[in-house]
């Protein structure tokens, strides 16, 4: 697979483009700590990840006239805390700095596309100057990955077509919305996810790390580079 005609590149951030040791566990139960709070249960949710949680709680509450802008705000901000603590001790991905400031040295603009709160990944751009052109956060669009309106607005930003997007992440979330966007895609493996949990949503490449992109998009041979994670149970917010 050639990238050559390829003129933006979005990248999701945590296990992506930087480590982070966010707790998950621990968010998912203090949202489910303040449903009670709200006449809710965690018994009656079916959300796979901790934003849509919130979400489907945010909706029951519409139906049943609830208070859903102050279950919003509480929800968010156990959510917001949590990361903010993980910002403090992330660290970059080998190769990731090299590899952003090489795409925009050759004009193919970078964005990152990320269910994290702004605040959190600001804070980490800014003390690794790691350069792009674009920042889409949860707090930017309505509809996070794996919805494709995450991307989407990434590529507007940018100005980029799907057709000459290609989106990199370490989630098969990443990849799915990567497709529904109309983007090529490349799984990376510096996240919770093995090679084999990104086959059904059938990435175009697979690295190790985004850091071997850079050898790719010049034309470099071989389509995959791929390693076992074990069966660690992903996770995402």
């Amino acid at each position: 697979m050639k990238f050559d005609d390829v003129e933006a590149v979005l990248f999701d951030f945590d296990g992506t483009l930087v480590h982070l040791n966010i707790d998950f566990g621990q968010m998912r139960r203090e949202v489910e700590a303040i449903l009670p709070r709200y006449g809710l249960a965690a018994e009656e949710m079916t959300a796979r990840y901790t934003l849509e949680l919130v979400e489907e709680a945010a909706d029951i509450l519409a139906r049943r006239n609830g208070d859903v802008a102050v279950f919003r705000q509480e929800a968010q901000a156990a959510i917001t805390a949590i990361e903010m603590a993980a910002a403090e001790t992330a660290r970059v991905h080998p190769g990731v700095p090299h590899l952003l400031a090489s795409l925009r040295e050759r004009g193919i603009r970078v964005a990152i596309v990320t269910r994290n709160c702004r605040a959190a990944v600001e804070s980490i751009l800014r003390r690794y100057e790691l350069p792009y052109d674009a920042l889409v956060t949860r707090d930017d669009v309505r509809r996070v990955k794996p919805d494709p309106e995450h991307l989407l607005a990434a590529m507007q930003r940018l100005g980029a077509p799907p057709e000459r997007t290609l989106m990199v992440g370490d989630h098969p979330m990443d990849i799915r919305a990567g497709r529904l966007a109309g983007a090529r895609t490349v799984a990376v493996l510096t996240g919770y996810s093995a090679a084999e949990q990104f086959a059904p949503e059938r990435p175009d490449m697979v690295l190790e790390e985004a850091g071997m992109l850079a050898e790719r998009m010049r034309g470099g041979q071989g389509d995959q580079e791929t390693r076992g994670q074990g069966d660690e149970e992903e996770e995402n917010w």
